[in-house]
């Protein structure tokens, strides 16, 4: 009954903090519309129309640009709360646009993140059990080469490879699941690819860290002592003490994912949240990037509060301490 009376009391100052988190980042977007350059009411009416002082005042008012800042702010906060992020300057709603683009970036960034998982804690495990020998110094220095070359030179040499020199995938484009799931997937692996091999890089240096800590710990050489297998000691005992830095990265990593694959949404032509960002900034389409960062800052704030959350039940003495 105490865990459980400590872990809520843990879980409500956690959402407390990212509530305040996402206010403040609500209040930052808002102030976006005053810091961009442009006019959107001249954009939307088109600068080279010469609209009429009467048509600039009347579509002002009907933005509602022409009230005060903090009434503008109540009430576009007072939206975003009750999920209206209002209407692009095309008419069409925020919430629509962000509806068809924000699923395409969570498949990306999941299957991004299933395959550095994947590929990254085996070989930063293989590294670690093989510390100081040829293994590891190779292992090393292939997560260090991934780590160092940027995504979009990767993206461009998996495709002359996989599509104009094999022919075995896509080089761009998006084609909806339930058109054709196997085109689809298709089309979903290069940019997946591209965007898991540099995380398993860096996922395969931590988790090597954490191990190398862990396995030089005292209590792993009193469970060898005792006559435990080494293949327990590490699955049961150091696996499970090394999972926390782990679940951590790779939590923060599904994070930046969420804003972070502007690169290799526009190298692929995958039609995600980033690349409606990018279009709206260089439209200045103001309410659609309002609309478009919140909802980053939004699942960047709740991943890693579901990671916190997780890895507090990982190690009881995280939700002791915060308690």
């Amino acid at each position: 009954m105490q865990t459980l009376s400590t872990f809520v009391i843990v879980f409500g100052s956690r959402l407390l903090t990212a509530l305040v988190q996402l206010w403040a980042i609500a209040t930052l977007v808002f102030s976006i519309m005053y810091v961009m350059p442009g006019d959107p009411v001249l954009l939307l009416l088109g600068r080279d129309s010469n609209p009429t002082p009467e048509a600039i005042a009347a579509t002002r008012h009907q933005l509602g640009l022409d009230q005060p800042v903090m009434t503008q702010y109540i009430h576009w906060l007072g939206g975003a709360l009750r999920g209206d992020l209002g209407n692009s300057l095309d008419g069409y709603p925020v919430n629509e646009y962000i509806a068809s683009s924000i699923p395409k970036t969570i498949e990306l960034a999941i299957a991004a993140i299933i395959i550095a998982a994947v590929i990254g804690v085996p070989i930063g495990i293989a590294a670690a059990l093989n510390r100081g020998r040829i293994l590891d110094g190779f292992l090393t220095s292939l997560s260090t080469i991934g780590i160092s070359v940027p995504v979009y030179i990767l993206g461009t040499l998996l495709i002359l490879l996989f599509s104009l020199k094999l022919g075995w995938l896509p080089s761009s484009g998006y084609t909806d699941i339930s058109r054709n799931i196997f085109l689809h997937f298709q089309k979903l692996s290069l940019p997946a690819l591209t965007l898991g091999l540099g995380l398993a890089a860096s996922i395969a240096r931590m988790t090597r860290s954490s191990m190398l800590e862990i396995l030089g710990r005292d209590f792993v050489r009193s469970l060898r002592a005792r006559g435990m297998t080494e293949r327990r000691v590490i699955w049961r005992h150091v696996l499970r003490n090394a999972a926390i830095p782990i679940v951590t990265i790779v939590g923060l990593q599904l994070g930046n994912l969420m804003g972070g694959t502007v690169l290799v949404e526009a190298l692929f032509n995958w039609p995600g949240l980033s690349t409606l960002l990018v279009s709206a900034v260089s439209n200045r389409n103001y309410p659609l990037v309002q609309g478009s960062i919140l909802t980053i800052a939004a699942l960047f704030i709740l991943i890693n509060l579901c990671v916190d959350i997780f890895y507090s039940l990982l190690d009881p003495r995280i939700r002791r301490k915060r308690a």
